[in-house]
């Protein structure tokens, strides 16, 4: 029986779905959902089909903290899982799209694969549900992989969206059809006549056998396929050099031997506000209450997670309460979301980069308030994690324990303090913080001081 090798692209920087995905922080790493990001879900999805060690997660490497933050807090999966999961992180030394960063990971997988084996490339930002479904559709497309095929999964369209790609199909194949027609990105006009003719939308979901995808590799991508025939270091090495395309536009539209499986499950690539709330309209017990009160409003939705959301006489209308940032926008232009961070990045408003949460090796930060001689901050230290030995020259700091425990260790003298409980540090002073429980430990900090940048920390080791 062939392996089977799951590839999870999780390095994207979409800017959709801001305020909440930020650069730094794109969707898949959002807790749109009660208990887990799309990335999580997505890694919790192949774990129900693939052994942890056939895994292998390619993202940017500014993303590496956040992903591994993102492992830790998996729940139901082991240590070792989670251990073998971290060491299958591939990141790119640079952004270069899909196909790039598929070969890339299949470079990887060889390094513990010998010959050939089916592989699947999985995005990491899309919502799919149920897993039981999506495990079938999987192991639909086994057959035609095993025939030299290179299979998409296809989705039933619920209307004409232009940033989708579209499947016409041919002759019947086992459990799937053969492409007849693929097209990326067509016109709104062109995308409803591919419908009226039964097209699929493209969930840019892919399976495939290693030797089938290099072998039309070979013939449409001659330079990528010779780059991709040297070691695994020197691919790595040169892979500033390759060229930046997609799958679909680089080969699935190029090939004869692209073929379509019909996927079962419910999929969104949540791409946009108005798709997000159209798609969870079936799944609301998925998402956190929101709190909001509409009066004389028709046909508006809203997401916050913390504060009231209120509206008068608005129609058609989408409030999204981000930490740092609030978006209201009309659903018929939910598209233009992206511009609308575009205008944000060009007038250099950092709220299109980060959010007021950052993530660490050790656990995250979120500012909670910032004025020009204060700041205040939640701090989460991660179970067994801790913060580095440092020292500030220009601030002062106030810790106080809100959850968990702490050792803290100040000069050369070492301190317990569990919740309800502070301590102080003075500026100059070295200090150091441990999470020895197994349980989260959450410090409210508050920043005393004529300089309060995060460039004001002298390190003894390593974050």
């Amino acid at each position: 029986m062939s392996k089977n090798i799951s590839l999870i692209l999780a390095g994207g920087k979409g800017t959709r779905l801001w305020p909440l995905s930020r650069e730094d922080y794109p969707k898949q790493f959002v807790s749109f959902l009660k208990d887990y990001s799309l990335f999580q879900l997505t890694l919790k999805r192949n774990l129900k089909f693939f052994s942890p060690k056939d895994i292998y997660i390619i993202s940017n490497k500014e993303y590496k903290f956040t992903l591994f933050n993102q492992i830790d807090a998996l729940l139901g999966v082991s240590r070792k899982d989670k251990n073998i999961l971290k060491d299958n992180l591939i990141l790119e030394p640079i952004s270069k799209n899909t196909l790039p960063a598929i070969l890339l990971g299949l470079k990887a997988a060889e390094r513990n694969n010998k010959g050939d084996f089916s592989c699947f490339v999985f995005p990491s930002d899309h919502f799919i549900f149920p897993d039981d479904k999506y495990i079938v559709s999987i192991k639909k497309s086994l057959n035609i992989i095993d025939q030299g095929y290179l299979v998409t999964f296809g989705i039933s369209p619920l209307s004409a969206k232009p940033g989708y790609g579209y499947i016409l199909i041919d002759k019947k194949l086992d459990k799937g059809y053969k492409i007849k027609t693929f097209v990326e990105k067509p016109s709104s006009n062109k995308a409803q006549k591919l419908i009226n003719q039964g097209a699929f939308w493209n969930s840019r979901i892919f399976g495939f056998k290693k030797q089938s995808f290099l072998e039309e590799l070979e013939k449409y991508k001659p330079q990528m396929h010779s780059a991709y025939n040297h070691s695994y270091e020197s691919f790595f090495k040169n892979f500033k050099s390759i060229e930046a395309i997609s799958i679909d536009y680089g080969l699935i539209q190029k090939t004869k031997q692209a073929a379509v499986v019909k996927f079962t499950a419910d999929w969104s690539d949540l791409g946009s506000w108005d798709s997000f709330f159209s798609f969870f309209n079936k799944y609301k017990k998925l998402l956190p209450k929101s709190r909001s009160l509409f009066l004389d409003c028709k046909d508006c939705v809203s997401l916050s997670k913390n504060k009231l959301v209120t509206a008068v006489g608005l129609e058609d209308a989408i409030i999204i309460d981000g930490e740092d940032s609030i978006l209201v926008i009309n659903k018929a232009s939910s598209e233009k979301v992206s511009s609308l961070v575009n205008i944000i990045k060009k007038n250099k408003l950092n709220e299109f980069k980060e959010s007021s949460t950052v993530y660490r090796p050790w656990g995250y930060y979120k500012v909670l308030r910032a004025i020009s001689n204060y700041k205040v901050k939640e701090i989460g230290v991660y179970s067994g994690k801790f913060i580095s030995l440092q020292r500030h020259k220009f601030r002062s700091e106030h810790w106080n324990i809100v959850e968990g425990k702490a050792e803290i260790t100040i000069g050369t003298k070492k301190y317990q303090r569990k919740c309800n409980q502070s301590i102080y540090v003075s500026k100059g002073r070295k200090h150091k913080v441990y999470n020895p429980s197994s349980k989260i430990l959450k410090i409210i900090e508050v920043q005393i001081g004529s300089y309060l940048e995060e460039d004001d920390i002298e390190r003894f080791d390593t974050y």
